[in-house]
């Protein structure tokens, strides 16, 4: 998220309450499960593994992340509503610490094994600024691991969905996300697609 009073914060903090319950039936539930599945498996080994979830939003990543096994688990999302449910999520996800923060910003003191950047950056206006700042939270031989929306058909169609609550959001290619991977020091692997719209794809220190 972005900063205190944006549009995007304002809309999320609305909609925290019900937003996990939201995303969990209909198209959203099976495009949403698509997506983990890749992001689990382009974090993976996670047991043992401190885990990171920047722009966490409710959470459901970084839970999963959690019962796969990371910990320690802290996630921070700008929506003080959003890190209030992520902070109650249950089942084995809870994490370890859930943080009001900038994802741009935000210094928490210390690196972690695994960062997940699952669905923040088309939010920000920096997307840069943010892969800086997880850059500068990994740990040597450690992995941060992105999901954004594609710059194709589908994510077209997310971006119409988004503009109708009147938030502006980015789509990157492979070629943008490769040019980002690099200007923050980081090395990408291919992107996965993960259609309509996701693509995934694991950096790591160059």
């Amino acid at each position: 998220m972005t900063g205190a009073g944006d549009p995007v914060t304002a809309y999320f903090d609305a909609r925290a309450a019900g937003y996990r319950a939201a995303l969990s039936c209909g198209l959203w539930a099976i495009q949403r499960r698509r997506e983990a599945a890749r992001v689990l498996e382009a974090a993976q080994p996670l047991a043992g593994r401190s885990l990171l979830d920047l722009g966490c939003g409710t959470g459901f990543y970084g839970a999963l992340a959690r019962a796969a096994g990371a910990g320690p688990v802290v996630m921070v999302d700008r929506s003080p509503a959003m890190i209030a449910e992520a902070g109650a999520v249950c089942d084995g996800g809870r994490p370890d610490q859930a943080v009001v923060g900038d994802a741009a910003a935000i210094d928490l003191g210390r690196r972690f094994d695994r960062i997940l950047l699952a669905g923040v950056l088309e939010f920000v206006p920096d997307a840069s600024a943010v892969l800086d700042n997880a850059r500068r939270h990994l740990a040597p031989g450690g992995r941060i691991v992105l999901l954004a929306p594609s710059d194709g058909a589908g994510g077209r169609l997310y971006r119409a969905f988004h503009r109708r609550h009147g938030l502006a959001i980015t789509l990157f290619s492979p070629s943008a996300l490769d040019r980002l991977a690099a200007a923050s020091g980081l090395r990408g692997t291919s992107p996965v697609r993960v259609p309509p719209f996701g693509l995934v794809l694991a950096m790591e220190a160059s």
